[in-house]
């Protein structure tokens, strides 16, 4: 391959990742569909091209790995088609699998061109990325504080989204008409992306008080979205960060100010714990018990899927009953008045039932590598650290969503990917300079 190709390719792939950076999180909005349907056409027209100017393929190795864990799932999950095909009628075939199909195939080449691009891209073209997706974020959170000030003064917000405030005290209604959901169709969608903002803003801002600035405009937008899955994931990202945190000063022997702060926080929740303990495990015991009774429509459609599980052949339990089959859940004998949702907003419990257990175990291998490298290397640098965090956030936040053949989805693992290359490549720099340091003069030569 001539260096002219070389170069070609690697800034036709730049060119791509830029773009996919720039649309990946357009998913959680109305434009999904056109959102998939560009990139389609974008990621093949890349991938023939590169195919076509480099003639050879070659993969990031820490990110090939996990990738193909990824798409592993999904290919069981196709495999299980043929299984359960009996059972299947002409709706699955006419408008659901091929929809399916189309996004599965734009993903496969989106996850190829991705480890392409890491496999030759530079340090700068890295940073650079990490500045792109968090201008993107930052765009999502300014649009939410437009909408609040809309809310309050009475304008309308320029798109319509599922913004009422459903379960919200009647008290804070009065005051605060509206949710945030920035342009996304609900504040359940908008949720992680505001996570990974926070994150980004860590990696990409230097000032202390431009970052704090920063934080603050992410943290209004998440408190004002009322979203109960927003709040349980940022209490168990700081709560995972505070033990991390709190690891690395216990290694080096000095403990900081933010340490003190989150075991003063620690023991104060515990202290709370304990005395309305009795009053929160009432709480917790006549709530689950509700929810198994079917108080909910959400608990009584999870708790009519959990028995078609169980009535499932051992072959089904294994591979799945097939890719997009959670929306003809009535071909698989579900009632049609238990039938009332396509989803269970459960990335784990869908892909048991789309892809079996060994669909499922694709998946937890997939996310425990990305976790075996940051807990790994996440003392490193501050790279590696925050590729863990959002490796820990992705799999919190797929208890509450099930987006996983979405752009936004492969924009957060692509991010994992560019901190933990830029985290690699950090260290290297630094061994390499150590090694420098460590070199007697008289061997050092001078070039001219």
């Amino acid at each position: 391959m001539s260096a002219l190709g070389y170069l070609s390719q690697r800034s036709l792939l730049s060119g791509f990742v830029i773009f996919f950076l720039i649309m990946g999180p357009f998913s959680i909005t109305a434009m999904n569909k056109i959102n998939v349907l560009i990139l389609f056409v974008f990621s093949s027209c890349t991938l023939f091209l590169s195919f076509l100017i480099g003639k050879k393929i070659r993969f990031w190795r820490i990110s090939s790995i996990p990738s193909s864990l990824y798409i592993s799932s999904f290919i069981i999950s196709l495999f299980a088609i043929l299984l359960t095909r009996d059972s299947l009628t002409g709706e699955f075939v006419s408008s659901v699998i091929f929809g399916r199909l189309f996004t599965f195939l734009t993903v496969v080449f989106i996850v190829i061109l991705v480890n392409m691009w890491l496999s030759q891209v530079a340090l700068s073209e890295l940073q650079r990325a990490l500045k792109i997706a968090f201008g993107v974020a930052l765009f999502f959170v300014l649009l939410g504080h437009w909408q609040f000030i809309g809310n309050l003064v009475g304008i309308p917000f320029f798109i319509e989204t599922r913004d009422w405030m459903h379960g919200v005290p009647s008290a804070i209604r009065s005051v605060v008409p509206r949710r945030l959901t920035s342009i996304a169709e609900e504040p359940n969608f908008l949720s992680p992306l505001l996570i990974e903002y926070i994150i980004l803003a860590s990696l990409v801002i230097a000032g202390k008080k431009t970052k704090l600035i920063a934080y603050g405009l992410g943290i209004f937008v998440i408190i004002f979205s009322f979203s109960g899955g927003v709040y349980i994931n940022a209490l168990l990202l700081v709560t995972c960060f505070g033990f991390l945190s709190l690891y690395r000063s216990l290694v080096s022997g000095r403990l900081k100010g933010q340490d003190l702060v989150f075991l003063f926080l620690v023991l104060l929740g515990l202290s709370i714990l304990l005395s309305i303990g009795d009053i929160l495990l009432d709480f917790l015991y006549y709530k689950f018990q509700g929810e198994a009774a079917g108080q909910s429509a959400r608990s009584q459609f999870l708790s009519s899927l959990a028995m078609l599980i169980s009535q499932s052949k051992a072959m089904e339990l294994t591979f799945g009953h097939g890719m997009a089959t959670m929306s003809v859940l009535t071909d698989f004998g579900l009632a049609k008045e238990e039938f009332l949702f396509r989803i269970t907003n459960n990335f784990y419990l869908d892909m048991i039932w789309e892809g079996g257990f060994l669909g499922l175990t694709c998946v937890l291998l997939f996310f425990g590598y990305l976790l075996f490298i940051g807990f790994r290397h996440y003392l490193d640098n501050k790279y590696f650290e925050a590729g863990l965090l959002l490796t820990i956030h992705m799999m919190i936040t797929c208890l509450y969503r099930s987006e996983y053949l979405s752009s936004h989805f492969l924009w957060v693992v692509t991010l994992i990917f560019i901190c933990y290359k830029l985290g690699s490549m950090a260290d290297s720099n630094n061994r390499v300079q150590r090694s420098n340091l460590d070199t007697p003069i008289s061997n050092l030569k001078v070039h001219s």
